[in-house]
Formats: C-alpha cells, structure tokens, sequence
C-alpha cells in the first residue's frame, strides 16, 4: 500500500509535470513566424479606436465590416492551429500529416492591404448608411517580428439629424392605413439618419397594409424622398408610397395607375395529401365540412377537402389550426399563423399556402381562392436506442426499443411506445453494503420497464372546441408506465399515470394543469436491510424503502421571453405549485375509513402522501455579444407535508450537490442546513431550498466553449430531526449556513448535442465548525468535485 508521503510525492511529482508540458507547448505555439516565407507577415490583430471619445457609438456592426480577421487563438493567447498547420507541413507529405494540417490546423491568415483598405471603404459607407456622412477612417498598421497589428482609427463627423417626416400618397385609402398606425412608426425627429430604420420602416408599413387586405402589396411600392439641402446637418424625409400601375393594352410602354386592391378570401381549400413529387392530375373527391358560426348574425363557414382514395386525417383537427377565414379579409399575420400552426400537428414535413385572384359574373376582383396543401411525414416509425446513463454519477448502459405513430386516431395524435433496459454500476451506502448482494457481470443494478404516452392536439374534454384551439394551442398529454429496478439490498416497482393539459396565451406564456398524477411504489427488502430501515429514527428514510402512493394535482406557468433569431437579452421564469392527498384524505374522512397501525390513511393498502409543495426557478440571460453570455439563476422551493404524512416523500424532498445546481457537491451530498455528520451523505434531502448561481460563458475555440461560475445554495429540514442535527431551517441562522462554491466548466457544443464537464471546488462548508466554513485557503488539487452533463445546467 502506497504511504500517505507517497501519494504527496507522486501527486506534486504529476503537477510538476503538467506545468513543465504546458510551458512547452506556450513556447512552441508562441514561434510561429520561425517559418514564414519571404515578405509575408502574419495578421496578429485587430482593433477600432473611436476618435471622439464623447460620442456613444457601438463597434459591433464596424467588426463584421473588417474583411480579414485573424486566426483564432486557443485560450485566447495560443496560437495552437498555426503550430499544428506548422508541424503538417514539415517535411515530406503523409496521410497523416495532411489530415493534422487540413482538419486540425489552419494556414496562417497573412496580412493583406488590399483587403484593408477594402475594410476602410465598408467603414466608410456604413457611417454613411447611419448618418455620420464624411467621416475619416484611416488605417495604422504596425510590425513586430513578422506578426501585423491593424488599428482603424474613427474620426466621426457630425451627424445628420431628421428635421421633418412627411408623407406623399395618391391612394386616399391607403393614405388613411398608413396613417393610423403612425403611432409605431420607426422614424421620429430629432433621430439620427439610418437607412437601415428607413428600409425597417418600408417593411413595417408594407406588412401592416398586407394585414389590411392589400395582398398584393410590397415593399416596393414605397420610397423616401430625402432633402438634405441644409448647412446644419438637418434633413426632411418624405415617405412615398406608389399607386399600382398596368399595362395599357395595345400600346407598348404605356401604363395606367390604379388604387391598391383590398381582397377578401372566398373559398378556401384544403388537400391534406399533397405530393409535390407527383403532377397531382388524379381526380379528386371533396369533402365539405361546415363550422357553425358562432354568432347567428354570421353565416356558417364552408372548408373543401380535397383528397383522393380515402381522407387519412379528421378534417377538424387541420381545421383548428387555420387561422384563414372565408368572407373575411387576407390578413398577413394569420397566414403566418397558419404556417405555425399546421407545423406543429407534426405529421406534416411540408405546408405550402397559395392564393389565387379569382374573377366572378360581377366583374369583381377583389377575390381570393386559398389553396393549402399539405404532404404527409411518415406516420409509424420503430427505431433502436443505445445510451450511456450517469444517475447521480453512477455509470452504466442501456437501450431502448421505441415506436411511434403520429397519426394513430386520424387526428394527428402521436403514440409512442418505448421499451427500456438499464444496468448500473451503483455505489452502495453503509445501509446498502452486503457481501451477497447479485447482478449482471459487473453490474449490480438492473432496471426495465416499458412507457407509453399519448399526445392530443386539443383538449379531451366533453365539450365543443371551435374557436378555443385557434387562440390557445391546447395540448393534451397522457403518460402511463412501469419500472421494475433490482438493486443490492431491494427490488422495487414503480407505476405511474399522468394526465395533463398545456396551453400557450402568447408567444412567450405556456401554462400547465396535471389534474392526475398518480405514482405507484412498492418496495420488497432484503431481511438485513429491513431491520436496518426499522430500527432507523429518520421518517424520511423509512418512506422511502415502503410501499407509497402519490396521487398529485400541478400547475406549472412558464414565461420565456427569448427569440432565437436576434441576439437581446432575455429571462425564463417557471412557477410550480403541486399538491397530493386531499381527495384521497376528504373520501376517507367522510366515510370514516379505517387508519392502519402507523393511524395513517391508505388506499388499496398502500400509504398516500400528503403534502403541498411551491418552488420558483429564475433566470437572466445577459447576452454581451454572439460569443459571450453572462447567466443568472435563482431558485426557491419550499414542500410542506401534513395530514397523512409527516415528511415529504423522498421524490418530492429537495436535494443540492450535482451537475445542475452547486457543482462543488456530489450529489444529494450537500446538507441539510449545518449539518456535520456523513450519514446518508449521497442521499440528503430538505423541505426547503434556495440557490444562486452566476455563470460566464465564452467562446474558447469552435465547438469548445467555456464557462466560469459561482455556486451558492442549502437545503434545510422545516422540522427538527434528530437523525440531521442542525439541519432544519432558522431565521437568525440561514444565512450562514449558505455553501459557495467556484469552478470552470468546458461545453463540446456540436449543435445537436452538447456535452459538458464542471469542475468546482467548494468555497464555503456549512458542514464545518462555525469559524472554519471559508476553506479557501485550504484548497488542493484533489478537491475539485468533476461534474459530467448534457446540455446546459441552466
């Protein structure tokens, strides 16, 4: 057995080592203009210099004017894919010094002037574009060994100011639109000139007068009229918008101006079986179906589907996702909606929406007939999954055989079947240890089960839903399934049911009812591990190891204001509030049910939990630029049981340590509250939990990007515990019983998969001695708690 001298040698002997290879390869990174050909220099760097120091001015948008950027540096300061081109290039060619150079490295970016002075001239027409006309752009390019420093030094001119906005419309109707919705406009006086806003604003007005009926309208209808003619940097604008002109017949190059054209949609039709690959010639047979009007001032609304052979999807379900209505106006945005909506049903790969002008015994025009077509995704569909799993840091493998049908009661509903299996290799507590304890090869946990679950794109309920789907995107999920896990010392099956309802108010709103959420468990022991359990003072642990049920109602509000095409700044807000037991409670007091010998409620013989739980999760998502994010988290939940229970159950409780919350504990390792003992140390639970944590994430090198955080966060018991001492929550006390912790995280983004190890060190242990918790100064090596995860924590 290696000595503990032993272990302090070899480990500095390790660290010495580390460094000494990390001094070598800066050195050999940092000389890589050893090499370089004749009169070729090496762009090191860019920057901007902004002249006039009192004018606010963004840089972003100048950087992607720059037409030549640097390589990027490993770390920022390594210039590693240079080296590595370097090494590939030595030498006489091999495969494998081709694939080093082609896939790892990258050939030096050498400085080009024609390319920098291209760099100025873009410089120079975007501050024109912003209203900053004339101002001086120069370039300074400075040399040390071989590497270039481009600086681009702004002197902004004064800019150009919007004295006046008038309008110039021939089309009184139009006019009168255009006008209304002035309110919104993007151009105001006393604004700098933009001709970016000025084209913003041609869009505007183009969508909001296609939101009128004019289907035909666009943005090339209007142009500005700019009159600069002033020595104090002022200009009027003049918004023009163009009557629509045709062609005189019989007289080439002549053109007769008309109004605009408003048009409404006369009939609308729908083929849900669209081939895009196929001429479609066939014969078609229609289906008429009528929504009745909601009011008895309005007609009824007529829907003609056209299909051939037999129609595979019930015409309702297509219906209530389109937001085009027969007799009503061409609205823009419900085109758009309908696009969204028709998406989302998911059976679906492919929407095409098209109208076309039709010409009645009136003569009128103003018509539109609107063609939906649709083309089929595969319905049923059977694939093979293989996975490693990491439950709370023990590994192991798994598969799981899957089906799915999106259309399994012609209503776009989805089915999906999914056979599992799992095997573990699971750390055992003091309470777990048994020396005949089985399994599989090396693995000493097997788990299986099967899952299956029900989506509906409506509500189920026994009422009529015409108009309420349109609005809200009402979804209906049912899950159902078993699990059978065989670990050392027990074997338990857990059964679940969830019946569920969501629903999105907005773009950025979804809420979320679970009226049932029934959790099934029953537990068989081992004899040794039983008389453990019954001779143990924590109510917590007992409920665990025995048979329970969980009949839950929840409710979930969830708020994410986040656009994934701009970079803004945005938040996420989830509210949760969960509550079990009542029903079960008030049916077995009114018919004054018998209690068993704990004088507790049961059903079907299995103890049901009572309990009431809240919890709120925040966060804030500072975007600095395309590469850099700082991120704010905060949690808080509180759990609270009562009546048939007298702790929450464990699947409820509270727990910290982990990927996703304080990184500098293993999981369920932290807590609760001061306590100093290590029982049950991967398995601590509370009733009540707050959090912070601050995290920066940057850009380190392509799919490589890094993060640095900071961890603080307890769980507490409500009630005092004689198996936690010091663990329940105290308002004089709380406070200095927050654990801290600090690390740095590396994310492998590789867009569809992201894979994530932290590295943190604990700052603050509340487990430790009052005076002792700050333990930055006794920090090692081997205190880094290394955390593996998919995807983000928050």
């Amino acid at each position: 057995m290696i000595s503990y001298k032993q272990r302090i040698f070899i480990i500095l002997k390790t660290q010495k080592l580390i460094i000494l290879i990390l001094i070598l390869f800066f050195l050999a990174a940092c000389n890589i203009t050893k090499n370089l050909p004749e009169n070729r220099t090496i762009l090191n760097k860019n920057s901007i210099e902004i002249k006039n120091s009192n004018i606010k001015f963004e840089k972003d948008k100048i950087w992607s004017l720059i037409q030549q950027k640097p390589n990027k540096n490993f770390f920022g300061i390594i210039p590693f894919k240079i080296w590595v081109y370097n090494i590939g290039s030595k030498g006489k060619e091999t495969k494998f010094k081709k694939w080093l150079k082609n896939k790892i490295g990258e050939e030096p970016i050498y400085l080009d002037n024609v390319l920098t002075i291209s760099s100025v001239k873009q410089i120079k027409q975007y501050l024109n574009n912003i209203g900053y006309f004339n101002s001086e752009v120069n370039e300074n390019i400075t040399l040390n060994k071989k590497k270039a420093n481009v600086n681009y030094s702004i002197f902004l001119a004064k800019p150009y100011k919007i004295r006046n906005i008038k309008y110039s419309i021939s089309d009184k109707k139009v006019k009168f639109f255009t006008l209304s919705d002035n309110a919104n406009t993007l151009l105001h006086k006393n604004d700098i000139y933009s001709a970016y806003t000025l084209e913003k604003e041609r869009e505007q007005i183009a969508t909001f007068l296609k939101n009128q009926g004019y289907y035909y309208f666009n943005s090339e209808y209007i142009y500005y009229e700019i009159d600069s003619a002033f020595n104090n940097n002022e200009l009027d604008i003049t918004i023009a918008i163009k009557n629509c002109k045709t062609p005189t017949p019989d007289k080439d190059d002549k053109y007769t101006e008309q109004d605009h054209k408003q048009y409404h949609i006369n009939n609308i039709f729908i083929n849900p079986n669209y081939n895009p690959l196929s001429n479609n010639k066939f014969p078609f047979d229609t289906l008429v179906k009528t929504i009745p009007s909601l009011s008895k001032s309005n007609p009824d609304v007529n829907y003609y589907f056209l299909y051939h052979d037999k129609l595979n999807i019930k015409p309702q379900t297509i219906i209530q996702s389109i937001y085009i209505h027969p007799d009503q106006l061409y609205i823009f945005n419900k085109e758009q909606q309908t696009y969204k909506r028709l998406a989302a049903l998911r059976m679906f790969k492919y929407a095409n929406i098209q109208f076309n002008t039709i010409h009645n015994n009136s003569g009128n025009e103003n018509l539109l007939n609107c063609y939906i077509k649709l083309s089929r995704s595969k319905v049923q569909s059977y694939s093979i999954e293989a996975e490693g799993t990491n439950s709370g840091g023990d590994l192991g493998v798994g598969g799981n055989l899957v089906y799915q049908n999106k259309n399994i009661f012609r209503g776009a509903e989805i089915f999906r079947l999914k056979l599992k299996g799992a095997m573990e290799v699971q750390k055992t507590s003091d309470l777990e240890e048994d020396n005949n304890s089985s399994g599989f090869l090396f693995f000493n946990t097997i788990e299986t089960g099967v899952e299956a679950s029900l989506y509906f794109p409506k509500f189920l309920i026994p009422i009529s839903q015409t108009q309420f789907p349109k609005f809200y995107k009402p979804k209906t999920t049912i899950n159902t399934g078993i699990n059978y896990q065989k670990r050392p010392k027990y074997t338990r099956y857990i059964t679940n049911f969830t019946f569920s309802y969501d629903w999105s108010k907005s773009e950025y709103e979804t809420h979320i009812f679970t009226p049932f959420d029934m959790n099934s468990v029953k537990v068989s022991l081992s004899k040794e591990f039983d008389s453990i359990i019954q001779n143990s003072s924590d109510l917590r642990l007992k409920d665990q190891y025995t048979n329970h049920l969980i009949a839950a109602l929840k409710y979930s509000y969830i708020f994410n204001n986040q656009d994934i095409n701009k970079q803004k700044n945005f938040f996420y807000f989830r509210g949760n509030f969960e509550t079990s037991g009542n029903l079960f409670n008030a049916i077995n007091s009114f018919i004054k049910a018998p209690t068993n010998a704990d004088n507790k409620y049961t059903v079907l013989n299995i103890k049901y939990a009572q309990y009431v739980k809240v919890d709120f999760d925040f966060r804030y998502y500072n975007i600095i630029d395309k590469d850099n994010t700082l991120v704010f988290h905060a949690l808080f939940g509180i759990g609270i049981p009562y009546g048939n229970s007298d702790v929450l159950p464990f699947e409820k409780g509270f727990y910290a340590g982990g990927a996703n919350d304080m990184r500098g504990w293993k999981i369920r390792s932290l807590g609760p509250g001061a306590f100093q003992g290590t029982y049950l140390d991967f398995d601590k639970m509370g009733d009540l939990k707050m959090e912070a944590n601050l995290e920066y994430r940057f850009l380190m090198y392509k799919f490589l990007k890094g993060a640095f955080f900071v961890d603080a966060g307890n769980v507490w018991l409500l009630n005092e515990n004689i198996s936690y001492p010091n663990g329940s929550f105290k308002i004089n006390t709380f406070l200095n019983q927050f654990a801290i912790d600090a690390g740095i995280g590396f994310r492998f983004d590789f867009g569809f998969f992201l894979f994530r190890i932290d590295g943190a060190i604990p700052l603050r242990n509340p487990a430790l001695a009052v005076d002792h918790r700050w333990v930055i100064n006794t920090i090692k090596f081997n205190d880094i708690v290394w955390n593996f995860g998919i995807g983000y924590p928050f």
